[in-house]
């Protein structure tokens, strides 16, 4: 949901090389919910306890800078009726994506590690390859249809899309602190 979310807000404001965007946030969301997994499931044993400690913070801080720049973005162009011309995403801004909506998926693959120990067994690679791949081409599809699902509502005033769009975003990011500190 949260990749559907993000792709969607993009969606609003990107008007230009739609289909690369597109595509480009797809892979960042799927490929980061593919690797995390993978990543959660070889780096347990070190990982688990450093990356539990703060990955709702991570989360929160990412989403809430994601939210404040595309408030930011509709508030300067609140006089003009279309949404602004806005016509690729950054390296960074990917790569933020794609971590911030991949952070529980590293849960997924210590998870799945914990899992197959419990078992008895050392948990052979192919236990968390099967679901990291489902995971990240649902995310890949699902990212892709909010972010061209988006441009069904650019008849709406531009500011109060963009302005929801980054409620949202940051409506997520207080979520996810939430659902760790509570």
């Amino acid at each position: 949901m949260d990749a559907f979310v993000v792709a969607f807000s993009f969606g609003l404001i990107i008007k230009k090389n739609r289909f690369r965007n597109g595509m480009e946030i797809s892979l960042a969301t799927g490929g980061g919910q593919f690797l995390m997994p993978v990543l959660g499931f070889f780096l347990t044993g070190t990982v688990h306890g450093y990356i539990a400690e703060w990955d709702h913070w991570l989360g929160f801080a990412v989403f809430t800078i994601l939210g404040i720049n595309v408030i930011r973005e509709g508030w300067n162009h609140r006089t003009n009726k279309e949404l602004p011309d806005v016509s690729s995403l950054t390296a960074f801004t990917l790569l933020g994506v794609g971590i911030a909506t991949s952070i529980d998926a590293l849960v997924a693959g210590i998870s799945i590690y914990l899992s197959s120990v419990q078992c008895g067994a050392s948990p052979p690679f192919h236990a968390v390859f099967l679901p990291a791949a489902v995971i990240g081409a649902t995310t890949f599809l699902c990212t892709a249809a909010g972010f061209f699902l988006a441009r069904k509502l650019h008849r709406f005033p531009s500011f109060h899309l963009e302005a929801g769009a980054g409620i949202i975003l940051i409506g997520l990011g207080v979520k996810m602190l939430c659902d760790h500190l509570c």
